[in-house]
C-alpha cells in the first residue's frame, strides 16, 4: 500500500492554497487528525492567552464532530448506523442528525449526484480509511492485496451498485422527544457467499464542511472577524484579510494537472465559505486510467476516465452544503453541471474544470465573474450564464 498512500498524501496536501500579502502579520493554531487531515485557524495575534483558549475550544468542537461522523471509528454514530441491519433504527447525536439533514438536502437538490450511501462502493474500490493504514491487510471477501494495482471483482461491483443499497433518499432521519434517530431502509441489503452486506454511509463529502461551519460560528461568537479556518485545504471559512484595504483574500486553486503549473486560477473572496472537490485528491492509476475516491452513484465507478469534471469549487452557502455540492458536480456530465450551477446561482457561485477526452482539452466554466483570476496560460474560460 505504500504507493497508494504516497499518492493520496501528496494530492490532498496541495488541493487548495491561500495566497495573500499578510502571512508575516498573522499567527496560526493547528490541529491534526481531524477527519484524517490538518485543521488550521489563522488569526490576527492580539491576546495570546485568549487566542490559546479559543484555539482549544475550536479544537474540541472539531474533535467532537469528527468523533460523531468518522467511519474509521467503531464508536462514531455513523459507524453505529453502518453496523445496523437493514430496517433497524439507531439513536444518533445532534451532530450526526444535522449532518444527515444537510446531506439529504443536497442529495435532493443535486438529484442524487451527491450520495453518501455509496460507502460499500468506496470500500470496494479501496478508498476507505482502513485501506490507508500502513498495516492494511485484506479482511473482506472482495478485498485485494494491492487495490491501487488491481481492479475490483466485477461480481461485487454489480452487487454493491444495487439501487436499494444506495438509496440514500430512503434513509429516515428524525427527532423525537429531544432525541435523534436514523433508520436504515428494510431492503438496503445484498447477500453473497453467505455474507450479508447492508447500506453503508460515508459522510466524508460533507463532514469537513459541517465542522468548518460550526467552528466559524464559534469564532464569530468570540468576535473573530479576520483570518480564516480551513480543514485539509478543501473546506474553508474566510473572514476578512486584515492586510488589504478591502479585506479580500486571493485564494489560489491548485492545478489538478501538472501542465497547468502550481495553480490554474484564483478567487478574490471574503466573508464566505469555500469548498473544493476533485479527482486529484485521492486516486490511483491502473493501465493509464485514473480512479479517484469520488464514486459516480449512477455507475458505481470512480470519476477519472473519459470526459469529466476534473475539479469543482463552490463559493457561498454553508461549507457543509458546499462540500457536498462540489462533490456532486464532479460526478456530473457537462450539461448537468451547467444546469445545476445556473439553477442555483443565487445560492452559491461555481467554478469547475472540464476535461474533454475527445478533443484532449480543458475548459474552465465559471459564474464567479471578476472574482476569478486565471493563472494557467492557454486555458479557455466559459461563462456560466
Amino acid at each position: 500500500m505504500k504507493r497508494h498512500l504516497a499518492i493520496c498524501a501528496v494530492a490532498s496536501s496541495v488541493l487548495l492554497l491561500l495566497s495573500a500579502c499578510s502571512g508575516a502579520q498573522l499567527a496560526n493554531i493547528d490541529e491534526f487528525g481531524i477527519f484524517g487531515t490538518q485543521a488550521r485557524w489563522v488569526y490576527v495575534p492580539v491576546d495570546a492567552q485568549r487566542e490559546a483558549q479559543i484555539g482549544e475550544e475550536i479544537g474540541q468542537i472539531a474533535h467532537e464532530i469528527d468523533a460523531s461522523l468518522a467511519v474509521s471509528s467503531e464508536e462514531s454514530f455513523i459507524a453505529r448506523f453502518n453496523a445496523a441491519d437493514a430496517g433497524e433504527t439507531v439513536e444518533i447525536d445532534a451532530v450526526t442528525y444535522q449532518a444527515l439533514l444537510a446531506a439529504k438536502s443536497v442529495y435532493v437538490e443535486a438529484s442524487g449526484a451527491y450520495n453518501p450511501a455509496t460507502g460499500l462502493l468506496v470500500d470496494l474500490w479501496g478508498f476507505s480509511p482502513r485501506h490507508m493504514a500502513v498495516d492494511y491487510v485484506p479482511t473482506m471477501p472482495y478485498d485485494r492485496a494491492e487495490p491501487e494495482l488491481q481492479m475490483p471483482d466485477e461480481t461485487y461491483l454489480a452487487l454493491f451498485s444495487d439501487a436499494a443499497l444506495n438509496d440514500f433518499g430512503a434513509v429516515e432521519v428524525y427527532a423525537e422527544n429531544g432525541r435523534f434517530y436514523a433508520t436504515k431502509p428494510e431492503n438496503a441489503y445484498v447477500e453473497a457467499d453467505g455474507v450479508r452486506y447492508t447500506m453503508q454511509l460515508n459522510l466524508g463529502g460533507i463532514g469537513k464542511g459541517y465542522c468548518v461551519d460550526e467552528v466559524r460560528a464559534h469564532l464569530l461568537s468570540q468576535g473573530q472577524t479576520q483570518g480564516y479556518y480551513t480543514l485539509g485545504g478543501s473546506s474553508m471559512a474566510l473572514f476578512s484579510d486584515p492586510m488589504t484595504d478591502d479585506g479580500v483574500w486571493e485564494v489560489s486553486l491548485n492545478a489538478p494537472r501538472e501542465q497547468f503549473g502550481e495553480s490554474y486560477a484564483a478567487l478574490r473572496v471574503r466573508d464566505t465559505a469555500l469548498s473544493v472537490s476533485g479527482d486529484d485528491e485521492q486516486f490511483y492509476m491502473i493501465d493509464g486510467v485514473r480512479y479517484s475516491h469520488i464514486i459516480d452513484p449512477e455507475t458505481g465507478i470512480p470519476v477519472g476516465e473519459g470526459s469529466h469534471v476534473v475539479c469543482a469549487t463552490i463559493v457561498g452557502g454553508s461549507a457543509a452544503e458546499g462540500d457536498a455540492r462540489a462533490t456532486a458536480i464532479v460526478t456530473m456530465e457537462l450539461s448537468e453541471a451547467l444546469d445545476y450551477a445556473r439553477s442555483h446561482v443565487d445560492a452559491f457561485g461555481t467554478v469547475f474544470l472540464w476535461y474533454d477526452a475527445v478533443a484532449d482539452a480543458y475548459t474552465v466554466y465559471s459564474n464567479a465573474g471578476d472574482a476569478l483570476l486565471m493563472h494557467a496560460e492557454g486555458l479557455s474560460v466559459e461563462v456560466i450564464a
